[in-house]
């Protein structure tokens, strides 16, 4: 433990400065289906690779666009994830903008979903969570908070809370090959209760590194690779795919 503990405390020195690229306000409506489009804050690498907008986290909105209704979140999802109106306390992994939880949130504010989402990321990323938040008007529903990757979990999030989070959203978490053990542990503590919530992870390959992180991962959990969404075949080109990892007993 104490070696999680030591590694967090240099985490924020592994996210790595990236050219000035990403700068202003995006409009997003995921080919008209968001009205009216989020708007979403990109921070122009200010604080390295979170602050800006990830094809895997533009996956993971549309699956959960595509997926969901008035019934609920993931309610006309397959038999494996489908669990009408019982996903209504959701936490995002790494969370950078702050995208998918707002996506959740506008879909929550919309379709008459009764939800709460947490956004989470490092500290210095907050701010840009928050403001995301407010420019999309959804503060009733995102709630931007700190959560460092390898640390014990906040009570609320722990797996005996009271309010149980049930889905855990995760896109382009496996990125830097020096956070995998933290964010492996963080998966870890989220699931290990006798009822381990859902969780999604949408990811680009870009290394051979990450197998590294999908082999460790293995260990705990069934990784099931989610194909039952429309744009499957041009994420796939993308070299961006969904998983669905279910906790081992």
């Amino acid at each position: 433990m104490a070696n999680f503990i030591d590694f967090t405390a240099q985490y924020a020195d592994l996210v790595p400065a990236r050219p000035i690229e990403h700068l202003g306000n995006t409009d997003l409506s995921f080919g008209g289906r968001i009205e009216p489009p989020l708007k979403i804050h990109e921070d122009g690498g200010e604080q390295g690779c979170g602050g800006k907008v990830w094809a895997a986290g533009e996956l993971l909105c549309e699956y959960l666009i595509d997926k969901s209704d008035s019934d609920g979140f993931l309610s006309l999802s397959s038999q494996t994830l489908k669990a009408k109106g019982l996903y209504t306390n959701i936490l995002e992994l790494g969370s950078g903008t702050g995208l998918v939880g707002i996506c959740a949130g506008f879909l929550a504010r919309s379709r008459n979903i009764q939800a709460r989402i947490s956004t989470t990321d490092i500290d210095n990323l907050i701010e840009l969570m928050s403001t995301n938040t407010k420019l999309n008007g959804l503060e009733k529903f995102v709630f931007p908070e700190t959560l460092m990757w390898g640390e014990p979990l906040n009570p609320k999030f722990e797996a005996d809370a009271s309010n149980n989070i049930d889905l855990v959203l995760a896109a382009d978490c496996v990125y830097l090959e020096a956070a995998f053990l933290l964010l492996e542990k963080t998966l870890l503590d989220l699931t290990e209760g006798e009822h381990p919530p859902t969780v999604l992870m949408s990811y680009t390959k870009r290394r051979k590194a990450d197998k590294v992180f999908f082999r460790h991962i293995r260990k705990h959990f069934e990784v099931i690779t989610v194909t039952d969404f429309d744009r499957y075949e041009h994420y796939k080109l993308k070299r961006t795919h969904l998983f669905h990892l279910v906790r081992l007993q």
